[in-house]
């Protein structure tokens, strides 16, 4: 079904008139989109940093801004300098490892964001997910409620070279999909993952979960939601 795009403009409604294709498909990163799952990642890494004296000058108001990257990005970033890679592999192993048994048993979707999904698919829109996590995080929490079932498309860290902010993950999402960048709205909460989209050609729509509407804005998302109950998204499924 071909479904008009929407563009914010500076009174906060909505010009429905069609944009330079149809809204095809929604593209998801899931790390603080579909899951709040930044915290967890924050706590995880400083309760692994503590651990290793390498990373001990990490602090967390260096790693509250490191959102939607790989740690192969986020770790020569963080500490200044490059980092072998047999380092980045073991910390970048055993930080998830941390983090996984931090949010475990205490995963907890975005309010709306099943129905949301639901009401999508019901209109013919095609579903990816792109994220920057690993594997084994990618299946914890897609193995929940069967959630694995709405995407017909995932790309992970290691299916691309270049970590958000480069659009290789939207991209890649987009052509596993069968649509064009242009027909495709990604969902976002990090500066990084809304750059990625926009200079993927895909429209961003933030989600405020790590950033603030102004932060996100100024990426290049066109507009925001607390969450997957915002009544802006049953416009845009119904215009």
């Amino acid at each position: 079904m071909d479904i008009p795009l929407m563009r914010q403009n500076s009174g906060d409604r909505f010009d429905q008139t069609l944009a330079d294709g149809q809204l095809q498909a929604l593209i998801f990163d899931m790390d603080g989109v579909l899951c709040n799952t930044m915290p967890y990642h924050l706590q995880a890494w400083l309760d692994y940093s503590a651990t290793i004296p390498a990373l001990a000058g990490a602090s967390r108001k260096q790693l509250e801004k490191m959102g939607g990257k790989r740690n192969q990005e986020l770790l020569p970033e963080l500490l200044g300098h490059p980092v072998a890679a047999a380092d980045l592999q073991r910390w970048s192993s055993e930080k998830e490892a941390v983090y996984r048994s931090l949010i475990r048993d205490d995963i907890q979707w975005l309010p709306g964001l099943i129905p949301f999904l639901q009401q999508a698919q019901s209109v013919g829109l095609r579903l990816g997910l792109g994220t920057s996590a690993c594997w084994e995080n990618v299946d914890l929490l897609l193995s929940q409620d069967q959630l694995r079932d709405f995407f017909s498309a995932q790309v992970i860290e290691t299916d691309v070279e270049r970590g958000k902010p480069d659009p290789q993950c939207y991209l890649l999402v987009a052509e596993r999909l069968g649509v064009v960048p242009e027909q495709c709205l990604v969902f976002e909460d990090a500066i990084a993952g809304v750059q990625a989209a926009r200079d993927a050609a895909m429209r961003c729509w933030g989600v405020l979960t790590t950033h603030t509407a102004d932060e996100l804005q100024q990426a290049g998302a066109e507009y925001c939601i607390q969450d997957f109950t915002d009544p802006a998204l049953e416009q845009l499924i119904n215009s």
